[in-house]
């Protein structure tokens, strides 16, 4: 694979991770109007292959209507699957899967990693770090300074990156997202969550 290659698939995997971090965050305006224009599926269909399109193709039944009647929708699914349903139907965050509960080694263990690569969480961030969408952002981050030491042709920084990528997405995010995909899937009342849920089984069932 050349260096143009490596570069075109770390910008692809970028725009992935930061699509999957807003599916991931409580749901607002931007991703209610961007499912209602169709612009949410067609940015996800540009970066994916294959089986994962006919996943994302579902999403298709939300162009063209009203957006407030789609965020409307998202949040009330939101709030039951991951805050109010007894028992809770999944929980967003790597300690609870591997440790039992909330801000636990794991956690400290991601946090460090953040320092390490220069991402530094703001003060007032209000999510735990081993939160889902936090974790797809910072493999964001990692894809995107990937591809930028590509770009200026520093292998050294790009390997780094790469690195580090296959080493979250095997420690931490993969076992997290199958967890919440498996979940959610089969149990979440709206096409956008049941989606996301298939993608996400399909998508990471190769990491882990």
């Amino acid at each position: 694979m050349t260096a143009n290659d490596l570069m075109v698939k770390a910008a692809a995997k970028a725009i992935l991770y930061n699509l999957l971090a807003q599916a991931f965050n409580y749901p607002d305006d931007a991703i209610a109007s961007d499912l209602a224009s169709g612009r949410f599926g067609e940015k996800l269909e540009g970066v994916l292959t294959g089986n994962l399109q006919e996943i994302i193709r579902a999403l298709h039944v939300y162009s063209g209507k009203n957006k407030d009647e789609i965020l409307l929708d998202l949040e009330r699914d939101y709030t039951w699957m991951f805050f109010a349903s007894k028992p809770r139907i999944a929980y967003l965050f790597g300690s609870v899967y591997g440790e039992g509960k909330l801000y636990q080694e794991s956690t400290f263990e991601i946090t460090r990693l953040y320092y390490e690569t220069g991402l530094k969480l703001d003060e007032s961030f209000k999510l735990p770090p081993d939160h889902i969408a936090v974790e797809l952002e910072f493999m964001a981050y990692l894809a995107f300074n990937e591809q930028e030491a590509l770009k200026e042709g520093n292998k050294e920084n790009a390997e780094y990156a790469a690195g580090m990528q296959e080493r979250v997405l095997n420690d931490y995010l993969s076992p997290l997202a199958l967890n919440v995909g498996d979940r959610i899937a089969d149990q979440a009342k709206t096409v956008f969550y049941q989606t996301m849920g298939n993608l996400l089984k399909a998508l990471f069932r190769s990491y882990h």
